[in-house]
C-alpha cells in the first residue's frame, strides 16, 4: 500500500526522513550529556536530538508545543515538512509530518512552534552543550552508516 500523503511530499524530503530514521535507529544508548547546574544527570530528550539532527542536515530545529501542551522540539525540512524525531510518548519515530495541504493532515495541528519555550528551558549553555555531545554522536553514525 501506498499511502496517499506520499504523493503530496517531495522525494529529497522522505530521503531525509529515511537518513534521520538510520541515524536514530542506531544512535547509541548511554551517552554522558552532562549534568544540570542543579548536579541532575542530563537525558537525552526530543529537544537535544532534534538539535543534534538539525545540525547534522543544516536544518531548522522548532522548538514549542506539542499538542495541548507538551514542550516539544522537532525539525523542518527545506519543503516546509516537519520530521518529529523524538516523538512525544509515541514508539515509531522519527516520522514526517505533511505541512502543506492542510485539510489532508491533522498532524499539522499538533505542532505548536512557540520559541519562548525554548528560552525559559533549554537555551541554557549545558543544553547547548549536550546538543554538541549528541551532534557529534549523530554525525558518527552517519559517517559509518555512509551517509555523510
Amino acid at each position: 500500500m501506498t499511502p496517499i500523503v506520499l504523493s503530496m511530499l517531495p522525494k529529497e524530503d522522505v530521503e531525509l526522513l529515511e537518513k534521520t530514521r538510520l541515524i536514530v535507529h542506531a544512535f547509541p544508548d548511554g551517552l554522558d550529556y552532562g549534568k544540570h547546574p542543579d548536579g541532575e544527570q542530563i537525558v537525552l530528550s526530543c529537544h537535544i536530538l532534534a538539535g543534534a539532527i538539525a545540525n547534522i542536515f543544516c536544518l531548522d530545529v522548532k522548538t514549542g508545543y506539542f499538542r495541548p501542551n507538551y514542550d516539544h522540539s522537532w525539525v523542518k525540512t527545506p519543503n516546509g515538512h516537519i520530521i518529529d524525531v523524538y516523538p512525544v510518548g509515541i514508539l515509531g519515530g522519527p516520522f514526517l509530518v505533511e505541512q502543506t495541504a492542510s485539510f489532508i493532515s491533522p498532524g499539522r495541528h499538533l505542532y505548536q512552534p512557540d520559541v519562548s519555550v525554548w528560552e525559559r528551558a533549554f537555551a541554557k549553555k549545558h543544553i547547548k552543550q549536550a546538543i554538541n555531545i549528541a551532534s557529534n554522536a549523530a554525525l558518527e553514525v552517519a559517517k559509518k552508516l555512509c551517509l555523510q
